[in-house]
């Protein structure tokens, strides 16, 4: 497939300034060798942003494999490192790896360091190399501090750094992004829709906290509920939270947070049938909880469990329940 011929990547639709600039850091990125990390918020678009570089390559003859850095350490992980040789390897969540992980990509690192000062011991084995991306959607200093990669490594490996701007950062491009996923839809399902411009001021008024992922997201609700070849404002309402409760999230005690959010969330399920409301609010809140603490306390578990003041059998049949550290595929949402 020739880069001309890649469909469109829907973090890379738009026109504002952010973007284009975006697109430019894109394109040169796509030109080069060299490690690639993809900082930016979760939804902002960092996995179709590192599949595109892929298929813009000359490596997209080879095999764009992702993993998640939280899953690393499994043999099945360990098992997709082996076919991205010859392709393209994209870590995703990087923060939330190991210290086997660590290892992994510091030796891909120093053979790739290797193979440009033409050390090459073992030629075949080098080229078949495959190219890393990297995505965090922490700040750097953050990231260093998780041990999982180190300034060093970031300095000695000519590690380039590509930042994708959150949506409000771009909010500009909200419409024509819209409109991207209504023909997207319409490609889909065969129906053609259309935002008024009550609905259009509506989705500008928005923040997006969940980004590009939460905008396609809304749109495509929107467009299943309207009743007509119109999305009217009434759509858009029924699955955006109130203006009003948009509020600073810092500003809320946590008890207030849980309850705005779980608010927002009941609007958006009505007219659903609902079941299981307990346990499936549960795990939203658990499993976030579970992941922070044992990323303070660097993987350890008794110190997890003390900070969670729970015992340690407790914690890993939690981890079990949540599926944390499992073998399951991860979110696919980025």
């Amino acid at each position: 497939m020739k880069p001309s011929s890649l469909p469109l990547c829907i973090a890379l639709v738009g026109e504002e300034p952010a973007t284009q600039r975006l697109r430019e850091q894109v394109s040169q990125a796509a030109l080069v060798e060299t490690p690639l990390l993809l900082e930016g918020e979760r939804g902002s678009g960092r996995e179709h942003i590192g599949r595109h570089i892929h298929a813009s390559s000359l490596r997209r003859a080879g095999a764009f494999i992702r993993i998640d850095a939280e899953y690393a350490d499994t043999e099945r992980a360990i098992g997709k490192l082996k076919r991205a040789h010859g392709g393209t390897l994209l870590v995703k969540d990087l923060p939330y790896g190991s210290a086997r992980l660590r290892r992994v990509l510091q030796d891909l690192l120093e053979r790739r360091g290797h193979e440009q000062a033409g050390e090459r011991s073992e030629p075949e084995a080098v080229v078949a190399l495959p190219r890393l991306i990297l995505t965090s959607d922490v700040e750097l200093p953050r990231l260093l501090e998780s041990g999982v990669l180190a300034a060093e490594l970031l300095g000695l490996h000519q590690v380039t750094r590509l930042r994708i701007p959150a949506l409000r950062e771009r909010a500009g491009d909200v419409p024509l992004l819209a409109e991207h996923f209504l023909t997207l839809l319409a490609e889909q399902l065969g129906q053609t829709r259309r935002l008024c411009s009550r609905a259009v001021d509506q989705l500008l008024r928005y923040s997006w906290p969940g980004n590009v992922a939460e905008l396609r997201d809304v749109i495509n609700r929107s467009a299943l509920r309207s009743r007509g070849s119109t999305i009217e404002l009434s759509d858009i309402e029924a699955v955006l939270p109130p203006l009003q409760e948009r509020v600073p999230l810092e500003q809320l005690s946590l008890e207030e947070t849980v309850r705005v959010k779980l608010r927002a969330l009941l609007q958006r399920l009505e007219g659903y049938p609902i079941a299981d409301l307990y346990e499936e609010v549960l795990s939203h809140v658990e499993r976030p909880l579970l992941k922070e603490v044992l990323f303070r306390t660097s993987g350890n578990q008794l110190r997890a469990a003390a900070m969670l003041g729970i015992n340690r059998n407790t914690l890993r049949k939690k981890l079990r329940e949540r599926g944390i550290d499992s073998e399951g595929e991860p979110d696919a949402r980025d």
